[in-house]
């Protein structure tokens, strides 16, 4: 077999096990709520470990003790008791109650005089009817006392009502926050030049932590079909235009597939622990497939960069 015919069946297979290994398991990790899992390529672009967290972090669905709905079952003799006490407005009678009957109205007291059902009251000092009232007791007028002089600070008589102020102004009498301190300048001559306001710090931009890629790992089988499907039908192309195109895209598919598989082992190993590149989880190590992946596509570009620059052979 000529060195022209060997390299591409070598870039072929090379194209197939790099497409083939992107299902297979290429990262170990740690979830949160399940432990030590295993992702492939495909798990990985379609975030498998946000699903499996939750998944794991929902709460169990809740079962009713043989009825779908959840209600207690009836008591034997077919009545249903209620699931909790029914409230009735003041005064109103509720369903089903016994009420007590009626107090009868009471008999005439002694003298004939009937006997009130509650305690009436009475203005101070007024007579209740019905009741005795002391012989000769005179009855006195109460003179209302004069009102009492306003309190005077100083001469001056206080307001009789709170006085209104515009709006940032300061009450009288009242505690005031005290200021925010200004920094103060010094100097040559070694005074202070007050109203020196101090620079605030600067904002520090924060970091957003790092992640292993998702959508771009798709980039892994279409490499691998694309180098597969150009190498194979290379040989029919008669085109000198479609073969050159077919020779760019196959390398720069190979070129892909070390790129994409790379990023995911160098992001792994470079990575210090704990991490959240699972996001949610952490990564520990890249697994047999990502290298299997890796060496597949390093095979396979140098396979045809090989075939493309070997003396192909003439047609018959």
């Amino acid at each position: 077999m000529r060195l022209y015919d060997a390299t591409r069946t070598i870039a072929v297979v090379a194209g197939l096990l790099g497409a083939v290994m992107f299902y297979q398991p290429w990262v170990s990790g740690t979830v949160p709520g399940v432990g030590v899992v295993s992702l492939s390529g495909y798990d990985l672009a379609q975030g498998r470990a946000q699903t499996i967290a939750d998944e794991a972090s929902a709460p169990p669905p809740r079962t009713s003790g043989g009825s779908a709905s959840g209600a207690a079952p009836a008591p034997a003799g077919g009545l249903a008791m209620p699931t909790r006490v029914p409230t009735f407005a003041p005064g109103s009678q509720g369903a089903g109650s016994l009420s007590a009957p009626a107090a009868p109205p009471a008999s005439g007291g002694a003298g004939g005089l009937t006997l009130p059902t509650r305690v009436p009251t009475f203005a101070p000092g007024s007579q209740a009817p019905g009741s005795l009232s002391a012989p000769g007791a005179p009855t006195t007028v109460a003179t209302p006392a004069p009102p009492a002089p306003a309190a005077a600070s100083g001469g001056l008589a206080l307001p009789t009502r709170v006085p209104t102020f515009a709006p940032g102004s300061q009450a009288p009498g009242s505690l005031s926050a005290p200021a925010a301190p200004t920094v103060a300048a010094t100097t040559a001559a070694g005074t202070t030049a007050p109203g020196v306001v101090a620079t605030p710090l600067p904002i520090i931009e924060r970091i957003e932590p790092a992640q292993l890629p998702k959508l771009t790992l798709y980039a892994v089988p279409l490499a691998g079909g694309g180098i597969t499907i150009f190498t194979g039908v290379f040989g029919i192309l008669r085109d000198p235009r479609d073969r050159r195109f077919a020779r760019i895209w196959t390398i720069l598919l190979g070129l892909l597939g070390i790129w994409t598989s790379t990023s995911v082992i160098w992001t792994i190993a470079d990575a210090t622990s704990p991490n959240n590149l699972l996001a949610p989880g952490e990564a520990t190590a890249p697994l047999w497939a990502a290298w299997t992946c890796l060496v597949a596509f390093i095979a396979g570009t140098v396979s045809l960069a090989l075939a493309w620059t070997a003396r192909e052979p003439s047609r018959a």
